[in-house]
């Protein structure tokens, strides 16, 4: 029976062997962003005005845990499986590799939505998430560039990463701002599962929980489930349900996940500062951002 998705666990799935989940907020590491630069949480717009100020995040780390790094969890081996939601939808997923960004694709070999994401020395990026649903998609920013650092790539159970990117909401059809602002959150490296059964009855080994958080000691409002060789396998939500793996697909017995194409987004990630439209606020509540 799934569990009350209100608690810090957003899924519904219980791991096989004990959580090796070590939480701890001792100890204080500042690490910059894009190779050691500083991110400013503004567009050129706004640094126009003289309106910006310097962000940096902040990993609250427990350095004697063991380090794992993200890629081995997060990037895929394009292996084709089918996740379920607790609603009962269900979507194929894959993770693709192109021009050196991933993509956790959504769908099927006819249309997928995706995230986009990418990695280098010391942080995962996000950029544009075509699933947030409604018709819409939106792209995190830096300084008025598309990407932003979403976690540290290599980090310890129960490190929690603070961040702040520019998040803009386009309509898929048009590209029109849907709403836009600053998102401060919190992600949490919840816990490293060496096998983890979901309700599927489906067990794999090796996988990461991570958490969203808006406040650094709240509850989490979205979970997220990353196993090795797979990528993406699970989400929870303390108020959109839940989803899960649910079948794994034999090599060529499926098509690729075709990406879903959107004619104008390629505009909305150059000429973002000659929007007049924009909130350089915070986003609306009602928006969420991973």
């Amino acid at each position: 029976m799934p569990k009350d998705i209100t608690k810090p666990r957003c899924m519904t799935v219980k791991p096989t062997k004990q959580v090796l989940c070590l939480i701890a907020f001792a100890g204080l590491a500042i690490v910059f962003l894009a190779g050691g630069e500083r991110r400013r949480d503004s567009l050129p717009s706004a640094r126009a005005a003289g309106t910006y100020s310097s962000f940096l995040p902040a990993v609250f780390s427990n350095s004697a845990a063991p380090v794992y790094d993200m890629v081995n969890f997060m990037v895929g081996n394009g292996r084709l499986y089918e996740v379920r939601h607790s609603g009962g939808s269900q979507a194929r997923h894959q993770t693709q590799i192109d021009s050196g960004h991933f993509y956790h694709t959504k769908g099927n070999e006819y249309e997928a939505e995706w995230e986009e994401l990418w990695a280098d020395g010391e942080s995962i990026f996000r950029g544009t998430d075509t699933s947030p649903g409604n018709d819409q998609y939106y792209t995190l920013f830096e300084s008025g560039v598309a990407g932003s650092a979403w976690s540290p790539r290599y980090w310890r159970v129960g490190d929690l990463y603070e961040r702040n990117p520019y998040v803009v909401f386009f309509r898929k059809d048009n590209c029109q701002v849907v709403a836009s602002g600053f998102q401060r959150s919190w992600l949490r490296f919840e816990a490293y599962y060496p096998s983890y059964t979901f309700d599927s009855g489906i067990k794999l080994n090796n996988v990461i929980e991570l958490t969203w958080l808006l406040s650094p000691q709240g509850e989490p409002i979205e979970s997220y489930f990353y196993a090795a060789t797979f990528g993406l396998v699970g989400w929870g939500s303390s108020d959109r349900g839940y989803s899960y793996i649910n079948e794994i697909h034999a090599p060529g017995q499926r098509p690729d996940n075709k990406r879903e194409k959107i004619w104008c987004l390629g505009a909305t990630l150059n000429d973002l500062s000659l929007r007049s439209e924009l909130n350089f606020g915070p986003l609306p509540p009602e928006f969420r951002a991973k």
